[in-house]
Parts: structure tokens; sequence; C-alpha cells
């Protein structure tokens, strides 16, 4: 039995840390190999939303709120400027607010961007919160409706 892999899409979120910086560069690797389109996606977490309002229609333009949004989207710029600075790939970058959990973010994202693979890293900002594999990452290997990579 052979199977026909095209990865057109893939998506590789990204938090800052070392890992998913380290997991965006292997990523890379595939593209090219695949000539595939990369996207790398950002989530702010909802506990940020929640530290402030209840919901989205609770804020205005230019309250703290907006500005931690800024201040989010703003430093994952400033992730994706450093890695275009060592691979040469276009890649196109996104920064979502998170409505519930980060996976269910990942998870949804891939789906409406018709994503063919998620490469996830293993462990992020919030350090090893499981032994063998992050809780990001356990979730969307979980819940994703295309292949995952998870880097380690």
């Amino acid at each position: 039995m052979s199977y026909n892999v095209n990865f057109k899409n893939i998506l590789v979120p990204v938090d800052g840390s070392e890992f998913s910086i380290r997991t965006l560069k292997y990523a890379v690797q595939i593209v090219k190999r695949f000539n595939s389109k990369l996207i790398a996606l950002h989530i702010v977490p909802s506990s940020i939303r929640y530290d402030f309002f209840m919901s989205k229609k609770d804020y205005e333009m230019n309250s703290p709120f907006d500005q931690v949004l800024q201040f989010a989207y703003i430093e994952a710029q400033k992730w994706f400027e450093e890695v275009r600075e060592k691979i040469d790939v276009e890649f196109k970058t996104d920064v979502v607010i998170a409505e519930e959990s980060i996976v269910k973010e990942i998870i949804e994202y891939s789906e409406r961007e018709n994503i063919d693979l998620i490469v996830i890293g293993t462990r992020g900002r919030t350090g090893v919160k499981k032994l063998l594999l992050g809780s990001t990452a356990s979730g969307v290997v979980t819940y994703a409706h295309c292949p995952v990579l998870v880097v380690r």
C-alpha cells in the first residue's frame, strides 16, 4: 500500500520559547521538501483576556486589554523576525486570541486554514507539565484533524 503524502499547508504554533523556535526551524526542512506553505501561529492565552474582561465585547479599543494584545502581537513579531533572519523560507504569521483553550484555537485554526500538517514542540513556555509530552502538544495530537509531528 502506498500513500500519497502532500503537505501543502504546514502550521507551527510558536510561543517564543526556545523549543517552539527550534520546532519552526525543523518545520522549514519539511516545507522545503514538499514545497509547502508555512504558517507560524502565536496564540494569546485566554487567561490574559479573563484577567481584564469576561468577553471580547466588554472591552474598548485602547483599553488595558487592547494594550496587552498589542504587546503580545509585537512580541510575536519579534520572534518571527528572529527566525526570518535565520531561514530562507517565506512564511505567513498570525496572532490569535484564545477564546477558550490554546489547544482548541490551534485545532480550529488548522481546520479553518486547511492545514495538512501541524508541527509542534513537546514543551513551551510553561516548561515540563507532563512527563513525556507537554499538555498543549498532547491536546493537539488528540484532537487534530490532520497529522501532527511532535518535535522534542
